[in-house]
């Protein structure tokens, strides 16, 4: 398998921060009324309808959605979060890629800082780290699939830095 097919640029996404400075919990009602799942909690992700929604910090969550009809789904959002916060297109921040197959907890295991490995961090998990200077964020999409984030000036080389340790390490796809 080749490097391309073991972790790709992933779809072009709408990336909204939805962040809450007071009122989090009748905004989380307001939210799961809406779109039928709780917002998580620290360290989690989950599905609501067609919206991956990823815990990013206390109070604050990245949406990724589909393009078509980003504005209504802000539009939205912003009446979910009422007075209480502020929804943000974050799209242009950054760029998501995909790592597909049974060794991409081996691919993450060089130079992150944690425990790519840990039994617990599976489908629904998010951990943020470090990689050769780089802020990466991932979100455990399937146990054969994790999704990666990263500035856009960085995906190339983030993606140079993984084919190189692929390569050296015979990284199965």
């Amino acid at each position: 398998m080749t490097d391309a097919q073991r972790f790709h640029a992933a779809s072009q996404d709408a990336l909204i921060r939805l962040e809450l400075w007071s009122g989090a919990a009748p905004t989380a009602r307001r939210f799961e009324s809406a779109y039928g799942a709780r917002l998580p909690g620290p360290g989690q992700a989950l599905w609501a309808q067609s919206l991956r929604v990823i815990w990013r910090e206390p109070n604050a969550w990245m949406i990724r959605a589909p393009l078509d009809g980003q504005g209504d789904l802000m539009a939205h959002l912003a009446d979910v979060s009422g007075p209480e916060g502020a929804v943000t297109d974050i799209s242009g921040a950054a760029v998501r890629c995909s790592l597909e197959g049974r060794d991409w907890r081996i691919l993450l295991t060089h130079g992150g800082v944690f425990d790519a490995e840990a039994p617990g961090f599976g489908p629904g998990c998010t951990a943020g780290t470090v990689i050769e200077h780089i802020a990466v964020r991932f979100d455990v999409i399937a146990d054969d699939q994790v999704d990666a984030y990263v500035a856009p000036s960085f995906a190339h080389d983030l993606f140079a830095y993984w084919t190189d340790v692929a390569g050296d390490l015979h990284v199965r796809g």
